[in-house]
């Protein structure tokens, strides 16, 4: 794949990132009110898909056939976390609920105040998106925007429904694209994706986690039927894998 495509992205972010630190909150304040056009469940189902599990969820069915894919996200993985976690650690930036006063911009679930920088759902959402796009060379140019576009979209999904400050999600959004891609030039040397054992390790990596999914509480109650529905889309992928022959694409 043309280097534009690892490099244009990833400058745009980093350029509308610098743009914007002068400007942050009060650029938070416009995207967030711009934001309430649509409605709340959208923008929270949108940011539970970008968790790590929703995901993980998202893209079980797909190791029927395309197993690199998350063999890409998945060896991407240890680093976006030290970058994400460890960006939140070093820098401890406050999040919005944790400056602006109550009621003055809309909040959407669960109210958090700490670890700001970078957001660990825009990080997560362009690990995926680098890494279907890098490992999926014959992709259209189409194809290959509609999925930066939806990956724009839910990491601006943190920005809805207040819990990152814009530059946070800028910077994780680079940082994601750049490991993704990574994560599937990686997947070009441990090909572990290519032997029924690696898919069924990952299928059952993708079945724990949609699980979980189940159970666990991301602060959206609202999405509680979404939450239920991309559980039961993750499980009935990650069992197909699991219990069938597996028709790999490089």
């Amino acid at each position: 794949m043309p280097r534009r495509w690892l490099i244009a992205p990833a400058a745009v972010l980093a350029m509308l990132a610098l743009a914007c630190i002068a400007d942050n909150r009060s650029l938070f304040i416009t995207l967030n009110a711009a934001a309430s056009d649509l409605s709340p469940s959208a923008w929270s189902a949108l940011s539970l898909t970008g968790s790590v599990f929703g995901m993980l969820a998202l893209l079980a069915p797909t190791l029927k056939t395309r197993p690199r894919w998350l063999a890409s996200a998945l060896l991407a993985s240890p680093l976006a976390l030290v970058f994400s976690e460890g960006g939140k650690r070093i820098f401890d930036i406050m999040r919005p609920a944790g400056v602006l006063e109550s009621g003055s911009f809309n909040l959407i679930g669960q109210k958090l105040y700490v670890h700001s920088f970078p957001s660990g759902h825009a990080t997560t959402a362009f690990v995926v998106a680098a890494a279907l796009i890098f490992a999926w060379p014959e992709a259209s140019t189409r194809t290959r925007l509609a999925i930066i576009a939806a990956a724009l979209l839910i990491a601006f999904s943190r920005i809805a429904v207040g819990a990152h400050w814009p530059l946070d999600v800028l910077v994780g959004a680079c940082g994601g694209w750049l490991i993704g891609a990574l994560g599937s030039l990686l997947s070009t040397r441990w090909r572990f994706w290519e032997r029924r054992s690696g898919v069924r390790a990952m299928a059952a990596i993708a079945l724990g986690s949609s699980l979980a999914l189940l159970f666990i509480d991301l602060g959206y109650p609202s999405v509680r039927l979404y939450q239920i529905g991309l559980a039961a889309w993750g499980i009935g992928g990650a069992a197909s894998a699991l219990g069938r022959d597996t028709e790999i694409r490089s």
